[in-house]
């Protein structure tokens, strides 16, 4: 069947690539006078309404010159969601990372390796995260909720590639494009306030939105400023850091092995994050045929956490848990002496994105040469404070797992949570931590294209990259004496601690409350940096710094065309890229207190082809047949060797350097029925083969050079573990009901289904893919009055291995709803709820199909906002 398999996706692509080829070579004699021109950037702007949005996606995709999927604004600086990520999840194929209640980041049909563009560049960024679930945070691009979806006037979903675009995204590519301002056909500002209510925070903080945009010199210059400030603060109730692994149990001289609990820890977060967005355009047509255009995009999202936890720990060695219950081969309930430690934590880390971009662009008799340079720059300064307390014995407990949210866990024996006279402060109870990151790519293209007499366009181009990490981590720690911490101790009470999560476990007790100028300056006193021109005062965590250095040289060959075979119209392309990468990294070896700084190198170059071809069978049905090959580095902490040693969950996780890119051979065949303006059904069949798929591979086991204490730790490390492929089908329908009598024709539907089958070559399922997902969204808009229902939901994926088993994300689903008013012509209101149904949106993780062996659980809030917008 394998070799069926890839025979099938072969064959498949190849009729791609052949039809196309085909067809372009008979297009000069069949070539038709008709205009393929992509509808004007200012059709995007200018529309207003849902209705109108949904007309300019698709015309916008009708279009295409390969797969795509389009969101465009409602109108200036108003996408249908305040977050880019919960947008584009409304589109066929895309599912959704959530962090904080918040859209972060999206997979594409099945896979979470995207490359995500701006304009077709690269913006760089960090995102902050709860814990890793299916996130991956790949390093190369900035996380969807980093910056405002106010900024841009369309989001675009790539399924299938074209040669003259930038390699990266194995699943597809996002492109999020901002407004230009000569696209504009009369000056235009708009303003938007809105005040957003998060339900546990109990808060009510604004969000301000404002854009401008005018010409001048006879129209041939315009200026564009674009900016948002958003502030919201949130709570997650969590269970966290749990896993099953492999435990001995020893009875009547018989030894078994049981999957058993490592660590039941119960978390409260309060996140406070404000998010600015700026952009901006200067547009300069210096002749009718060559425009310059230099824009600059900047993001800041600052993140404040603060959080208490109480956690209970399972022995490790042999018999750990007594009287077990044992349900499929896990102990899902038992009795254990654990070790008891609880922790108040605080945790900031603003991040800031730069993009700075010039761009020429020359089109005259057939002729276009456009130029595009940039520079994009991503910083991260993370800082973690934490007082943990230890109990000061081994503490009785008895844990269930069974038929409950998150699992019960009743104290015995003396022990009292809530005392201070049951505790000690942890061995190294009292530490600082510091995160500086920089990511900073320059990258330089020129594209030329010719169109000739005969309809045929040749292209060609050059792409070169200049891509530099550095990471440098600090970290002093010091155990203090009782009485130096007792006035940071605080006690959780029983009303304020997971009160939203049902059951029974510690609610109440003795957690602490660090501040800035006692933790920082206690550890820096007992550990400081004997650097004095170090980055940092604190001591340095060489285990985790890395310094990354990659240079890529990619140039494509593509052939365009259009014509008419057997009185069909077609429209197709083909062409092939080449990408040369060649990479550095500087890290350190680390045994014992010694580390060593080693440089380790990689090169690799990739031959993509890509070919697709559309048909208009009539005016209104469309069939594409499209063939390609794509790729995508893997994440910059994936590649750097060095590891890192977390001694609060004893993980410990490094990279790799020697990770292979994974290719992607893919072919997909679709669809698209225009049944109206702004109305469409749409389907397609993919099939992807994956070669050299990356996942972590988690082991367990005991480093007295990380740790001294002997304890187990958990290590994981990324590997291109398997081959994988993935088969589906996508189908979606967009329509209003416009047969129907005033005013029910106002009412419309947005409906689509993505099935997904995923697996690698030895039949487990493929990291962060949900086998079904589906969007339902409903509809109306009359006169000044509109609203949107909108209901998504995918259903369980794998998120990491365990020990050769797989770990597993449940099922969710998201409900938000959305009512407009426009007052005036000028002047319109909004009202928003998003989460209406929190339970349904938990993120749970379990282990090996079972989903009674929980990982981790967490809850966010339901959010209510209500805005005036305003535009002249």
């Amino acid at each position: 069947m394998a070799i069926q398999a890839k025979r099938s996706i072969g064959a498949l692509a190849k009729l791609a690539g052949g039809a196309s080829l085909a067809v372009l070579a008979i297009a000069p004699a069949q070539a038709q006078a008709q205009d393929a021109a992509a509808p004007a950037e200012e059709d995007a702007i200018v529309v207003t309404g849902i209705r109108a949005s949904l007309e300019q996606a698709a015309d916008i995709k009708r279009e295409a010159d390969q797969v795509l999927d389009v969101i465009t604004a409602e109108d200036v600086g108003k996408l249908p969601d305040a977050n880019v990520a919960e947008a584009l999840q409304r589109v066929t194929g895309v599912q959704i990372t959530r962090v904080f209640g918040e859209g972060q980041s999206v997979s594409v049909r099945g896979l979470q390796q995207v490359r995500v563009e701006v304009d077709g560049r690269t913006l760089l960024g960090w995102s902050a995260r709860l814990s890793p679930p299916e996130n991956d945070q790949l390093g190369r691009s900035s996380g969807l909720d980093s910056v405002p979806s106010s900024l841009f006037g369309r989001l675009e979903v790539r399924k299938s590639p074209l040669a003259s675009q930038a390699e990266g995204g194995l699943g597809g590519t996002v492109n999020l494009v901002t407004p230009k301002p000569l696209s504009f056909k009369e000056p235009t500002v708009s303003l938007r306030a809105q005040g957003v209510y998060s339900e546990n925070s109990d808060k009510f903080e604004p969000a301000i939105t404002g854009f401008a945009t005018t010409k001048f010199a006879g129209g041939r210059i315009g200026v564009m400023l674009a900016g948002e400030y958003q502030k919201r603060t949130s709570t997650t109730q969590a269970f966290e850091r749990n896993n099953f692994l492999d435990r001995n149990y020893t009875s009547g001289g018989t030894t078994t092995v049981q999957q058993t609990p490592v660590l039941l820890q119960y978390e409260n977060f309060t996140v406070d994050r404000s998010r600015l967005g700026l952009n901006g355009a200067i547009q300069f047509a210096v002749t009718p045929e060559f425009t310059v255009t230099a824009d600059a995009l900047y993001s800041k999202l600052k993140t404040g956490r603060r959080q208490d936890f109480f956690a209970f720990r399972l022995p490790t060695g042999t018999n750990p848990v007594t009287n077990p219950v044992v349900e499929d081969g896990m102990v899902v309930a038992g009795e254990a002496n654990g070790t008891v430690t609880t922790a108040g934590q605080i945790r900031n880390e603003p991040t800031e994105s730069f993009l700075y971009g010039l761009n020429g662009k020359y089109e005259s008799d057939g002729l276009t040469i456009e130029a595009d340079g940039y520079y994009s720059k991503g910083t991260i300064d993370q800082t973690i404070q934490i007082i943990t307390l230890q109990a000061a014995a081994p503490v009785p407990g008895a844990f269930d797992f069974r038929d409950r949210t998150i699992p019960s866990l009743t104290l015995g024996g003396t022990f009292d949570p809530a005392d201070y006279a049951s505790f000690n402060p942890a061995n190294n109870g009292v530490r600082s931590n510091r995160l500086l990151g920089l990511l900073e790519e320059w990258t330089g293209k020129l594209d030329v294209a010719y169109e000739t007499g005969g309809g045929v366009t040749i292209a060609a181009g050059v792409r070169y990259t200049d891509l530099h990490a550095r990471s440098n981590a600090f970290r002093s720690q010091v155990t203090p004496t009782r009485e130096e911490i007792e006035p940071y101790l605080e006690l959780v009470e029983a009303g304020d601690f997971l009160p939203d999560i049902p059951g029974s476990f510690p609610r109440s007790f003795l957690s602490t409350a660090p501040t800035f100028d006692y933790v920082f300056t206690r550890a820096q006193a007992a550990q400081p940096n004997p650097d004095p021109n170090g980055r940092s005062t604190l001591l340095p965590n060489l285990q985790r710094d890395y310094d990354f250095s990659e240079k890529t040289l990619a140039g494509y060959l593509m052939v365009s065309g259009e014509g008419e075979i057997a009185g069909i119209p077609y429209k197709a392309n083909a062409g092939v890229r080449i990408a040369s990468t060649r990479l550095s990294v500087d890290s350190y070896v680390n045994v014992g207190a010694v580390s060593t700084l080693r440089n380790d190198r990689n090169r690799y170059t990739n031959v993509l082809p890509s070919a697709n071809i559309a048909f208009n069978v009539t005016d209104d049905f469309l069939v594409r047949v499209s063939g390609s090959q794509t790729m995508q580095r893997a994440s910059i902490a994936d590649l750097a060797p060095s590891t890192f040693f977390n001694a609060t969950n004893l993980s410990v996780t490094g990279g790799n350097v020697n990770l292979e890119p994974p290719i992607a051979t893919q072919a997909d065949i679709s669809f698209e029925y225009y049944t109206g303006k702004s109305s469409l059904i749409s389907g397609a069949v993919f099939y992807k083969d994956v070669k050299n798929f990356i996942a972590s591979f988690v082991t367990t086991g005991v480093d007295l050079d990380l740790d001294d204490q002997g304890r187990e730790l958990t290590f994981s490390r990324p590997e291109n573990l398997a081959s994988a492929k993935i088969k589906g089908f996508e189908i979606g329908i967009q329509q209003f009901m416009d047969f129907l009598p005033s005013p029910l024709d106002g009412f419309g539907v947005i409906a689509n289904y993505t099935y997904s089958d995923a697996e690698d070559n030895a039949g487990f399922p493929l990291v962060a893919v949900s086998k079904n997902s589906y969007n339902l969204v409903g509809l109306y808009e009359k006169g000044p009055f509109s609203a949107r229902i909108a209901y998504n939901y995918r259903d369980e994926a794998v998120f990491e291995f365990s020990e050769g088993r797989p770990s597993f994300v449940g099922s969710r689903s998201q409900l938000d709803a959305q009512v407009g008013l426009d007052i005036t012509k000028n002047i319109a209101l909004s009202l928003q709820a998003q989460n209406l149904l929190p339970r349904k949106s938990a993120t749970s993780e379990y282990s090996n199909f079972n989903t009674t062996a929980l990982n981790s659980y967490a809850l966010s809030e339901r959010r209510f906002s209500v805005g005036v917008r305003a535009k002249f």
